[in-house]
């Protein structure tokens, strides 16, 4: 028998149960991490409402706080399912709140995928504990996989349960924090399981569109700007990326031998990073990518960026043509499709115009 002292401390117990039982002992540590990392989170939850109204609290706190309810207030206003979201406040000290572990064979453009009884099947693994992601990494490199781990600031439990603010990424930047918030907030509006490509490009979309629509709300034309500047560069270093996926996968399939393979994949991302240096030794501002460049790269890291941006021109384009009520109709239609159809439905809006995000 399960016992429990309250609702939420009794639905962390089942869910733990749940997936303790359904594994075997090499996933044992994983699901208890997961369990004890975010049981953490939420049972050091305090409210907001309290914070702001506690005279002890920072001002700076206090501020931000009451920009977030404004930016959820917005996002409900606008269509997000909001409801119940970011009311409470947990100062994790830490620069991130989860390390996701990525991994690829060392010849193939291909993520390893982590399939779970409540997410489906994922592109990465995450943890909270970083030394277990570490080991995870190593393990996965000493299977000859091309391995990457990177630290996440947010994330969302698909409305599992009510998400709370942290403190690693309450005090961004507002267009950023806002942009953020509507991210992790459009994984409530439509999810597909085993299919991340799908799930982050939407929510990359949403993001887009509404910080667009909130910064022209704000007056804050000059912000915007800021952050379309940003954009394009991104755009310009993902077209980089892109074209040197297209040059590692002809080398992949063409049958040369391991060493040559290994020799020219190995030029092919300097390559990269020389072509990237170049680039941005343009910019008047901004190296968003700079540190992404100058640490180690391969398929895996490569394939990151890929898996988050690939549906995002397509989505984008529908989402500005017509309005998020239409778009949510249409990705929730795509979502009960076989992923076949999905991909060829998403292919066939492609010819479009690309989408146009400006003043």
């Amino acid at each position: 028998m399960i016992s429990c002292y309250s609702p939420l401390t009794c639905r962390i117990t089942l869910i733990g149960a749940i997936l303790l039982l359904m594994t075997g002992c090499q996933m044992t540590r994983f699901y208890h991490q997961a369990i004890i990392g975010q049981s953490r989170l939420l049972l050091d939850r305090e409210s907001i409402q309290e914070l702001i109204q506690a005279e002890t609290s920072d001002p700076a706190l206090k501020h931000r706080l009451h920009l977030v309810r404004a930016i959820i207030q917005f996002a409900q206003e606008a269509g997000l399912p909001a409801e119940g979201a970011y009311t409470t406040y947990v100062e994790t000290g830490q620069p991130y709140v989860v390390w996701n572990v990525f991994a690829a064979p060392a010849h193939e453009l291909k993520l390893l995928t982590s399939c779970f009884p409540i997410a489906g099947c994922v592109s990465y693994r995450g943890f909270f504990e970083k030394e277990m992601a570490r080991e995870y990494a190593h393990s996965l490199e000493q299977e000859g996989y091309d391995v990457y781990m990177g630290g996440v600031t947010a994330y969302s439990t698909l409305g599992w349960f009510d998400d709370p603010l942290l403190d690693t990424f309450l005090f961004q930047p507002e267009q950023y924090l806002a942009a953020l918030l509507f991210h992790e907030l459009a994984h409530r509006l439509v999810y597909v399981k085993d299919d991340t490509r799908f799930n982050e490009s939407l929510a990359t979309s949403v993001e887009q569109y509404l910080l667009k629509a909130w910064l022209q709300q704000r007056g804050e034309e000059e912000s915007f700007k800021r952050y379309l500047a940003s954009e394009q560069r991104r755009d310009s270093v993902l077209h980089l990326i892109e074209s040197t996926r297209v040059e590692l996968r002809k080398l992949y399939g063409s049958g040369l031998p391991p060493a040559e393979i290994n020799a020219r994949k190995k030029r092919i991302l300097q390559d990269l990073v020389s072509a990237y240096r170049e680039l941005s030794s343009s910019w008047p501002e901004g190296r968003e990518y700079g540190a992404w460049m100058s640490s180690p790269i391969n398929n895996a890291k490569l394939e990151t960026v890929a898996d988050y941006n690939s549906w995002v021109p397509v989505m984008l384009r529908y989402l500005e043509m017509n309005g998020l009520a239409a778009f949510t109709v249409e990705m929730k239609r795509l979502a009960s499709l076989k992923s076949s159809e999905r991909e060829a439905a998403l292919g066939a809006i492609r010819p479009s115009v690309p989408a146009t995000i400006e003043f």
